[in-house]
């Protein structure tokens, strides 16, 4: 598999974690943490929705990997995926902020700013009816192979996002992209899969099998066990913001009580530690012993 990949903001070595961040007024807490990414991880991943709202001091100095959003804009009950001209976009009708998403908006925004970019891409429910996933999934094939053609910028290496609902879907996915010149490739939809690291395991390894040697990542997979199972499969990446979520009530990874009623400064330590933990990376002395002290405290 490929070690490393080259970006204009310099060399991400894999296996890689990458912490998910975002801007804007949502998670404050995001905006405190930020700061000391670069410090413990070898990249950052944003979506596209939050990344339109990143201001240039705002940007994190390491590698800036940026998602299509498509997950994130699903998930709102009135979001549709529709098509046109034989591309797919989601729409969320009727909505103040008029949200909508198109490749074009997408790759448009990348190539201003970041540094490795993933094409547009339609999650897949478990509940999405067959000729509905198949719709979703074609449709995920379809902007990816516009945005190759379509792309100015060939220093930003760009990831097909791929989708599916079973082991052969994914692999399907694959191999109608694995022929194009994609620097990479990323799977969607396995974050949601719970529990189930046999069939995180087959994705991966599938994919693995039709893309070759290029790099792969696999979205939303956040604890680090998970995380190391998905590198042994066959992955070279990973995002998540469960380092962060669990900080935010209190949960320090590897300890079996949480922090009661957790202070911002509490939150933060955590959030640090636990990202730490996900890429294997020493934290300051200070910040553990002081997190140490808190949870002696713990009532």
């Amino acid at each position: 598999m490929q070690e490393s990949i080259d970006t204009r903001e310099g060399t991400v070595q894999f296996p890689a974690y990458l912490p998910v961040t975002t801007f804007g007024e949502k998670y404050p807490l995001d905006d405190l943490v930020r700061p000391y990414l670069p410090r413990l991880a070898p990249g950052v991943m944003v979506s596209y929705h939050y990344a339109r709202e990143m201001d240039t001091e705002e940007r994190p100095k390491v590698p800036l990997f940026v998602d299509s959003g498509g997950y994130g804009l699903v998930k709102i009950e009135e979001a549709e995926v529709v098509e046109r001209r034989g591309l797919g976009q989601i729409e969320v009708p009727g909505d103040e902020n008029n949200q909508r998403v198109h490749p074009r908006e997408v790759l448009d925004l990348q190539e201003k700013i970041a540094e490795v970019a993933f094409t547009l891409d339609f999650p897949i429910p478990e509940d999405t009816t067959g000729a509905e996933a198949e719709r979703r999934r074609d449709l995920s094939i379809a902007n990816a192979r516009w945005a190759l053609r379509n792309r100015r910028r060939h220093d930003m290496p760009l990831f097909a996002s791929l989708q599916g609902w079973d082991v052969s879907s994914y692999r399907a996915s694959a191999e109608a992209l694995s022929d194009h010149e994609f620097e990479g490739f990323g799977i969607g939809g396995l974050a949601s899969g719970g529990g189930d690291e046999s069939f995180v395991k087959a994705v991966v390894a599938e994919t693995r099998a039709a893309i070759g040697e290029r790099p792969l990542h696999v979205f939303g997979i956040g604890k680090p066990d998970r995380a190391e199972m998905a590198f042994e499969a066959g992955a070279t990446s990973v995002d998540s913001s469960s380092y962060v979520q669990a900080a935010a009530s209190g949960r320090m990874w590897g300890r079996g009580e949480s922090l009661k009623d957790p202070s911002v400064t509490d939150q933060v330590h955590i959030a640090l530690c636990n990202l730490a933990a996900a890429t294997e990376t020493p934290v300051p002395l200070s910040t553990t012993a002081a997190l140490q002290r808190r949870f002696e405290e713990n009532p």
